[in-house]
């Protein structure tokens, strides 16, 4: 009888230990991909992350869907990027009628944010520097490392405890592969040219960490098209630059940018923000940064003069 109460009660425990072992995943969601895509490093088997905006996608110009909705309203922890690039999500917490525990990477103390300053067009519009803020922080894998990751990770602490030594596992395992990657990016753009010309004005904290200049922009904000006047005065900058190539973006419309390279005999490189996770290279964090960090390469032209 004795052997039999120990077995069962052996059997007991092995079923309590698979059930807490098959909790379900902590249901997460990120606005964009980059954003994903430091959830998924973060997180492992134990955050199911959703992202809304789709890979292709613009979040500029993104149009949430009704499955949008309901992924919010399953959600406990929402991460936005903040600085209006995804001021559209607001609604969607409305509409999902939800209040998940939210992180706005802009917000985050110590990130130091940069001002979503006019740069790139000859006769651009003036901005109010103390009201709008670039959003495009995650594209500095210091301010990442450093601001952006122990954020994220205490977050997933707080909403699951019970999961503290593996999220901060994860949370050090990633610090050190972005320490590594930093150094890995300054190596890649060693011995080549400063400056740049982005179609997008989405580089300036890449460009801040790793002292390259930017020329200009063809549109301060998707859709915000240079005037001709404002396009013949980013041409000259272009040219007295002696800019190798102008920087375009696959969720962006090359179009003015073909016109503009083709005046100053230049060529295109794609360069992305975002991510996609279906292209290996640039299905992970580092991976994205090392691909982008090799187009720049290309594009800045060298060796530095």
């Amino acid at each position: 009888m004795r052997r039999v109460a120990r077995a069962a009660f052996v059997g007991a425990l092995v079923t309590l230990t698979c059930v807490a072992r098959a909790a379900p995943p902590l249901p997460a969601v990120a606005t964009i991909q980059p954003l994903g895509l430091l959830l998924r490093e973060l997180g492992g088997d134990r955050v199911a992350v959703a992202v809304l905006v789709p890979s292709g996608a613009s979040p500029h110009t993104f149009e949430p869907q009704p499955s949008d909705v309901a992924a919010l309203a399953r959600a406990r922890l929402l991460v936005e990027a903040g600085g209006g690039l995804d001021g559209w999500v607001r609604a969607l917490r409305n509409a999902a009628e939800s209040n998940p525990d939210g992180v706005v990477v802009l917000a985050l103390p110590g990130l130091d944010p940069l001002p979503a300053v006019a740069s790139g067009h000859g006769d651009a519009k003036p901005h109010d520097a103390g009201r709008r803020l670039d959003p495009h922080a995650w594209l500095d894998p210091i301010r990442v490392r450093d601001v952006v990751v122990p954020a994220l990770a205490a977050r997933l602490i707080a909403l699951d405890p019970a999961g503290r030594a593996d999220y901060e596992a994860w949370r050090d395992a990633f610090i050190a592969k972005l320490t590594a990657l930093d150094t890995e990016i300054r190596a890649t753009l060693a011995g080549h040219g400063r400056r740049f010309l982005a179609f997008h004005a989405a580089w300036r904290y890449f460009a801040q960490r790793y002292q390259l200049e930017e020329v200009g922009v063809i549109e301060e904000a998707p859709g915000e098209e240079p005037t001709p006047r404002e396009l013949g005065a980013l041409s000259r900058r272009a040219r007295d630059a002696q800019v190798p190539a102008i920087l375009i973006e696959p969720q962006l419309s090359p179009r003015i940018a073909e016109m503009l390279a083709r005046d100053l005999g230049v060529a295109l490189v794609t360069v992305d923000p975002n991510g996609d996770p279906a292209d290996p290279e640039r299905a992970s964090y580092e991976g994205l940064m090392r691909w982008n960090a090799r187009a720049f390469a290309r594009a800045l032209g060298g060796p530095a003069q």
